[in-house]
């Protein structure tokens, strides 16, 4: 005959350990993905790297491009800037679509008043803008896509797999500053302008290639 208590202590027992066997699995779990993050963004920085010292292959992509997406968080200051003026200063040397969007937004967000304000110093008028979530139909039209930092390439290879090859930094082709474009979300306007700074740098060899004034990849 079965002792009843044995039965409900061997219960107790079972019912305790699956806890510990639960919080073991969702440990490991975390671990592994931690440990696939850091090797993922080991790789894109790797590729990004080399994409900066040798960036002949990217120059020949980029002169064929038709259609660019440039992409930050939110949509509301990296990405805005970069595509605007992108546009606006190709609009009479080549017929080019370019849009912007974010990884990470909400729709209908504005540009971030500062950008606004150097958009206007430019003469670019930036003020209906709003902010866009990227999407799969979005990437797949692009020829080329711009992110901002290689945390976001991690992003597009894990989202977007089929556009990893035609997906670089808006940094790519300069090498002399630095290669992630921070996300000043929260800063005072001065570091805004710093990003802003930094991503009119960046967009200068760019735009040469666009533009057909660079003869020769280096």
């Amino acid at each position: 005959m079965t002792d009843a208590r044995g039965g409900n202590d061997a219960a107790t027992r079972e019912s305790a350990e699956a806890p510990k066997r639960f919080t073991w699995r969702a440990r490991a779990v975390r671990v592994a993905r931690a440990q696939a993050r850091r090797l993922l963004e080991w790789v894109e920085t790797r590729r990004a790297q080399t994409h900066r010292r040798k960036p002949a292959w990217v120059i020949r992509r980029l002169r064929s491009a038709r259609t660019v997406l440039i992409l930050c968080q939110g949509n509301v200051s990296r990405s805005v800037f970069a595509a605007s003026v992108l546009a606006a200063t190709l609009k009479d040397q080549r017929t080019m679509t370019v849009r912007s969007a974010g990884l990470d937004t909400r729709p209908g967000w504005r540009a971030h008043p500062r950008v606004v304000t150097r958009c206007e110093a430019l003469g670019i008028d930036i003020r209906g803008h709003g902010s866009v979530v990227v999407t799969a139909a979005m990437v797949k039209a692009a020829d080329v896509v711009f992110v901002m930092e290689v945390s976001q390439l991690v992003a597009m290879t894990r989202r977007f797999w089929s556009a990893r090859r035609k997906t670089f930094l808006l940094t790519c082709l300069a090498p002399e500053v630095p290669m992630d474009i921070e996300d000043p979300a929260g800063k005072p306007d001065a570091a805004v302008d710093a990003c802003v700074d930094h991503v009119a740098q960046a967009l200068k060899p760019l735009i040469d290639v666009f533009a057909g004034r660079q003869a020769a990849a280096r």
